[in-house]
């Protein structure tokens, strides 16, 4: 549910920049203001996390999203009049989107620490992989929603698209609300023995013993200290460069495609969903069978399987660029082997190698870096990416996500045979 209050604006873009007169730089200041403050709020949440427990800190990055996406809304219906310039509304924009990005950082990281907790080092790669569904098929409903409020909504039952930044903080807020009276930070919490506990752990009473809990600034020592944490997170800088590439790019490449006679190509609302949601909807499946292939073909080493996946996603994305945008089957079947590496990777980097490393204290922290370090890639791809579709193109820019791909690829060999430990070896 996060993501409903996150991928919506993407989607929104033809409808803003129509609105407005913006360029792609422009909205793709908004993207970038989002992916910046999120990298911030990674550094800084996933500490937070660690400190403060996934319950309290994710349900915050709730209620504080929702409150940007209604203040969104509510700016958008009053600019609708033109009483508001729109150089304004862009700056008011990228104020509460870059706000939005901040708080959006308290779901991932967290979510990491609490799996760690309740769930065992054996058999983590299909665990992992279950969990990473959640981003996974999230971006793909938000996606398909937020289409459907600026398209099918608006011209057959004659809604305003802006509901695209309402209608997914109402559902949010109802998660959230589930959410908090629903989690428990550990087992610990409800009498429940400790998950992968060695027998100094446990008193002669048979009851867990808790481990003493690191300071904030004992956290981040031991986070900045590990050099496998900064080879992922090299890595993952370049992946986020490739996925936010398609992500921010990708629906408004295929909403306003055109052909090679420059006539616009004209496409249903069935056949777009198609093409935009099968991104992640095939990432949910990547997820799923990288995880498990960490854990059948490689005793648990994460690294050989996000190598060949980035390799993957670097070849696609390349091929991406010579795909006919009137070739409907072609395209589904491209940006789904996108989607497939592009998450397949993401999931054990920012959640199977984090618990890894990072152990069950550090976990939320370490997960945070990798993905603080990624969403500074994930920045270029707005601002930066839309200043080049501007001055090139899309298909130089997509060219330019699949080779920082081929370099996460080389960068992430460097751990092929490091293999995770238990928490007390």
């Amino acid at each position: 549910m996060y993501y409903f209050c996150r991928y919506n604006m993407p989607v929104a873009k033809s409808s803003l920049c129509d609105t407005f007169a913006w360029t792609a730089a422009d909205i793709g200041a908004i993207f970038t203001a989002l992916t910046a403050m999120y990298a911030i709020g990674q550094f800084v949440n996933g500490q937070l996390g660690d400190r403060f427990g996934t319950r309290l800190i994710s349900t915050m990055g709730c209620a504080v999203s929702v409150l940007m996406n209604l203040a969104v809304f509510a700016l958008l219906m009053i600019a609708r009049d033109e009483t508001i310039a729109p150089s304004a509304v862009l700056f008011l924009l990228v104020i509460f989107w870059g706000i939005n990005g901040f708080f959006q950082a308290m779901g991932w990281s967290p979510m990491v620490r609490v799996m760690a907790h309740w769930f065992p080092l054996k058999g983590r790669g299909k665990i992992m992989g279950w969990l990473g569904t959640c981003y996974q098929l999230g971006a793909a409903c938000a996606s398909l929603l937020a289409l459907f409020l600026v398209s099918t909504y608006v011209t057959k039952l004659h809604g305003d698209w802006r509901m695209v930044f309402f209608v997914p903080s109402i559902l949010f807020a109802v998660t959230g609300v589930f959410f908090f009276f629903s989690i428990r930070n550990r087992p610990e919490d409800v009498g429940l023995p400790t998950v992968d506990a060695p027998t100094s752990q446990t008193s002669t009473g048979g009851e867990p013993i808790r481990p003493q809990q690191r300071t904030i600034r004992e956290n981040i020592i031991a986070t900045v200290r590990n050099p496998y944490i900064w080879i992922v997170a090299a890595a993952f800088f370049m992946l986020d460069v490739n996925r936010y590439g398609f992500v921010n790019w990708l629906p408004a490449y295929i909403m306003g495609a055109q052909d090679a006679a420059g006539a616009t190509v004209s496409v249903g609302f069935l056949k777009n969903a198609m093409k935009i949601g099968i991104h992640p909807v095939a990432g949910s499946i990547g997820v799923i069978v990288c995880g498990w292939a960490t854990d059948r073909f490689f005793q648990g080493r994460r690294a050989p399987v996000i190598a060949i996946a980035l390799l993957g996603l670097g070849v696609f994305s390349i091929f991406f660029t010579r795909v006919d945008a009137n070739n409907t089957a072609l395209v589904v079947a491209v940006v789904a082997l996108i989607g497939f590496f592009t998450y397949g990777a993401h999931i054990l980097m920012v959640g199977h190698a984090a618990q890894d490393f990072g152990r069950k204290e550090g976990a939320a922290g370490a997960a945070g870096f990798i993905d603080g370090v990624g969403y500074i890639g994930a920045s270029l791809s707005g601002w930066g990416a839309g200043k080049l579709i501007d001055i090139r193109d899309y298909g130089f820019t997509f060219v330019m996500a699949g080779v920082c791909a081929l370099i996460g690829a080389a960068l992430i060999c460097v751990l092929w045979k490091i293999k995770p430990q238990l928490e007390h070896t």
